[in-house]
């Protein structure tokens, strides 16, 4: 049990919480085996006792594989804020396509020989040395216990000398990784928790440095006129590699690849995928970057964001957002009311009575029901309008497309999850198809345009077809996951474009497609029709910053206030030796630190909603 123990233990420091320092490892494993020393003779006095400590040794074990699990698809720990806030429960079979993997059997190996040593074996004759009667046992274990307080003390003392910023609560705020190497997991959580309870939020400056602002001015390349409505479709787990991706001379997505042909398309951007979906969408309507363990609709105060509805309303638009799941999900409910929608369409105003697909899951109605639905609400509102949509026929396990769309030249794809997500992205492909049949039937094409990006990709990892792959990846980080940008209009000027951006950069650039001379206040992204290439930040637990295909890690600040980044993934080998400029780090260090005051300065106090 202590072997398995320290198995998961160490690699929970080193890999999920990205412990970097050898030395606090060495002294954490001496403590945890000095610590068994002296409770053993306690946790194996008898049956019942035994009984109780393999069940905790069970739960830690679930709480290993919670933490692998959620790593794998997220790149972070699971945290209070993802257990208490997060709604995206996901189907078992989830687990056994995606994220378990034959590896995992490792860390399971003791758990039969426990079983049947415990159960089975029967034989519980273990001599007993009694604290109380025995001296020389109790002045050990006396010794032992204060050689455990003087280990842990010269381990906080030794790593809390590292780094700049010291204290409990402060360290937990400036890095996770570096207050694990300080006092451990298991505080983490703690530290968690009181920051969760007891922050009171701080007003921050808005931006007054364009310097972290970034470029004000836009493009003013596109000049169409006839631009009245704006129709924005969030895809569901469409990887950038999917489009125009064929099996069989079949293409998975052939309405898309065809629009594409018409379109600015942008090849280069990647998902802010930090702690759920509702990252996307919250990155491109406020032009702000997501920051690990906010749940934005849920904590913050949305009113506070200046966001591309807050622009866009100043021109009279009507507001629109449609999701076929239910409105509390995610919070949506909250949230698109507090930023300015004038109407949230949800499960409840789409019907599967005399539908043509008529099915749903527990993700909502079918896409290309809800497609179809909508256009009749669209008809009916007050013109000009912004629509925002979110589908979900294409979200994993990738199984709710209908039987009678299934693809024959997919037939042959293995594993099924490959083959189920081809079918499900070519139904939603379909689904896109008969809305812009409908929208031209209504009149509400030609002076439409219409934005197509994805929320992140679908995250598979098979031999015949992986989402990601393009990166040479040296450390445990989350790939940067590449999705799709298409922007559309009959009149607009085709071009593929490779500049790399995030949905940050999504609003500042359909507003330089319609006309604005430069970007609204607050906003972080930057047009993607301008040439320069600006580093993009993911915010996860150790901020991640992607320039020039390179990707970089912001290390914790150490004692001599020197910030390190740290090179961790590279797309090729021309790029392997690159760096970040100099001149951009300050730059990036005051964006992060603004990005995460902001953001925190508004979050709501559960006891003052």
């Amino acid at each position: 049990m202590l072997i398995g123990f320290l198995i998961k233990y160490n690699f929970l420091n080193w890999y999920i919480f990205q412990t970097f320092s050898i030395f606090t490892l060495i002294i954490k494993n001496l403590v945890v085996i000095l610590f068994t020393l002296v409770i053993a003779n306690l946790l194996m006095k008898n049956k019942k006792r035994i009984y109780i400590t393999f069940l905790f040794y069970l739960l830690f074990t679930v709480f290993f594989f919670v933490n692998l699990w959620y790593n794998k698809y997220f790149g972070n720990y699971l945290s209070l804020a993802d257990i208490t806030m997060g709604q995206g429960i996901r189907p078992l079979k989830v687990l056994f396509r995606q994220l378990i993997g034959w590896i995992d059997l490792f860390f399971i190996f003791e758990i039969p020989v426990l079983v049947y040593l415990i159960f089975f074996n029967g034989n519980f004759k273990v001599g007993q040395i009694s604290f109380s009667k025995d001296r020389n046992y109790r002045r050990q274990v006396l010794l032992i216990l204060f050689l455990i307080i003087v280990m842990l003390g010269v381990n906080i003392f030794y790593m809390s000398s590292i780094y700049a910023v010291n204290g409990f609560l402060g360290l937990y705020e400036h890095s996770t990784p570096a207050f694990v190497s300080v006092y451990g997991i298991f505080p983490l959580y703690i530290a968690e928790y009181f920051s969760m309870t007891r922050r009171e939020p701080e007003r921050v400056e808005k931006i007054t440095d364009q310097d972290i602002a970034g470029e004000k001015d836009l493009s003013k390349k596109q000049n169409i006129e006839d631009i009245k409505n704006i129709i924005v479709v969030q895809l569901e787990s469409f990887d950038e590699k999917i489009i125009d991706y064929q099996h069989n001379g079949q293409e998975v997505s052939p309405f898309l690849n065809k629009l594409k042909q018409n379109s600015i398309y942008f090849n280069d951007i990647y998902a802010q995928h930090i702690n759920g979906s509702f990252d996307a969408e919250f990155s491109f309507l406020t032009s702000l970057y997501p920051i690990n363990k906010n749940y934005a609709f849920k904590t913050n105060d949305m009113k506070e964001f200046n966001s591309i509805v807050r622009v866009l309303k100043k021109r009279d638009y009507n507001f629109l957002a449609f999701h076929g799941n239910k409105g509390e999900f995610f919070y949506r409910d909250k949230g698109y009311p507090e930023m300015g929608f004038n109407k949230f369409y949800h499960r409840e105003d789409f019907t599967t009575e005399n539908a043509e697909i008529a099915e749903e899951s527990y993700l909502g109605i079918n896409d290309y029901d809800f497609l179809e639905q909508s256009v009749s609400y669209l008809e009916r509102e007050e013109k000009p309008f912004f629509a925002f949509y979110i589908t979900v026929t294409s979200h994993t396990p990738f199984d709710f497309y209908p039987e009678e769309y299934r693809v024959e030249e997919f037939k042959d794809l293995k594993p099924a999850i490959v083959r189920d997500y081809f079918n499900s992205v070519y139904f939603t492909d379909q689904s896109l198809k008969n809305f812009f049949r409908s929208l031209k039937e209504k009149g509400l094409y030609k002076d439409t345009l219409f934005v197509f990006y994805s929320d992140h990709t679908s995250d598979i990892r098979k031999e015949n077809y992986s989402s990601g792959g393009d990166f040479t990846i040296e450390a445990n980080v989350k790939e940067p996951e590449n999705i799709p940008l298409m922007i559309f209009h009959p009149e607009i000027k085709a071009e593929v474009i490779s500049k790399t951006g995030s949905h940050t950069d999504i609003a500042p650039t359909i507003l330089d497609i319609i006309g604005f001379q430069e970007k609204p206040e607050d906003f972080l992204g930057v047009s993607l029709l301008k040439e320069k290439n600006n580093p993009v930040l993911f915010l996860h637990e150790m901020p991640q910053i992607l320039y020039n295909d390179s990707l970089f890690l912001r290390m914790p600040l150490e004692a001599e206030e020197e910030t390190e980044f740290r090179k961790i993934a590279y797309k090729d080998q021309q790029v392997r030796e690159a760096s970040l400029p100099e001149s951009e780090k300050e730059r990036i260090l005051n964006l992060i630190n603004y990005v995460q005051d902001i953001i925190k300065s508004n979050i709501i106090k559960e006891e003052k909603e």
